[in-house]
């Protein structure tokens, strides 16, 4: 369960990239992920998110997990439910893989930036945005300077192209395509070991057990923002462009400032 003074920073939301206070990653815990080779950071939020780092430790040289919960400002529910998630990756098969305790961290005002402030004015020069698009991108990019912080060069997630035929606009194609390359600037490699993984039933096969989309993880007050009656994207124009002339270059720039000085 987490702590009091974890509550205390979830219920404010507040910035925490590196600057992580001794109690969520103690000194000790820095050294020692420094000194090791190997070291992934997991990105912990549903389903997906944990059948990707299984299937990472399976396809990748993982010698060590640092799982990550990250915050944005729009989720609610219960917080203990992804940190308890992420405690479980200690039952990994590959005993040989040292799991460290979670942390959280985030930046709201990074999500400002790249999904409140421009909205308006994207929404203008496109006739669509969704915040989805920038805060999937967030949600790689705000663990980049932890990585880097630690040495390591892998950071896993559970993105897929396609969920049992239906598509998510923030997993199209091009936008993991952004993603990737955006971490491949900074000298960092985006795991995506699910991204060709269309059914759910394979996801809870390499669970190991039924796990329904959407459940037992937070919720989010923009959920299906960009569906229309029927469920369906109501567009898919300018997605690219958003990421390439907008998205990319603010994420780039915010990494700049955070990036500057760290090894």
């Amino acid at each position: 369960m987490i702590s009091e003074r974890l509550r205390d920073i979830l219920s404010e939301r507040r910035p925490l990239v590196t600057n992580f206070p001794s109690w969520l990653i103690s000194p000790t815990t820095l050294k020692e992920l420094r000194k090791l080779k190997g070291v992934a950071v997991a990105e912990i939020a549903g389903r997906d998110s944990l059948a990707a780092v299984l299937k990472a430790t399976e396809e990748e040289d993982i010698r060590a997990i640092l799982p990550t919960i990250a915050y944005t400002g729009t989720e609610f529910g219960d917080w203990n439910i992804p940190y308890e998630k992420a405690l479980s990756l200690k039952n990994l098969k590959r005993k040989d893989i040292k799991v460290f305790k979670p942390i959280f961290l985030g930046d709201p005002r990074l999500w400002w930036r790249l999904c409140g402030r421009p909205l308006g004015q994207l929404i203008k020069k496109f006739g669509f945005y969704t915040p989805c698009l920038g805060c999937h991108l967030y949600l790689h990019i705000v663990r980049v300077p932890l990585a880097r912080l630690i040495g390591a060069r892998l950071i896993i997630a559970g993105e897929r192209e396609t969920h049992d035929g239906r598509i998510k606009l923030n997993q199209l194609p091009v936008a993991l395509d952004a993603y990737e390359s955006l971490l491949k600037e900074v000298g960092l490699r985006l795991v995506l070991p699910l991204r060709k993984v269309d059914s759910g039933a394979e996801i809870e096969r390499i669970l190991g057990r039924p796990w329904g989309e959407g459940a037992e993880q937070m919720s989010c007050v923009l959920s299906q923002n960009y569906l229309d009656e029927a469920k369906r994207p109501v567009s898919e124009e300018g997605i690219e462009e958003i990421l390439q002339n907008f998205l990319i270059p603010e994420a780039q720039k915010w990494l700049a400032e955070h990036l500057s000085g760290l090894a």
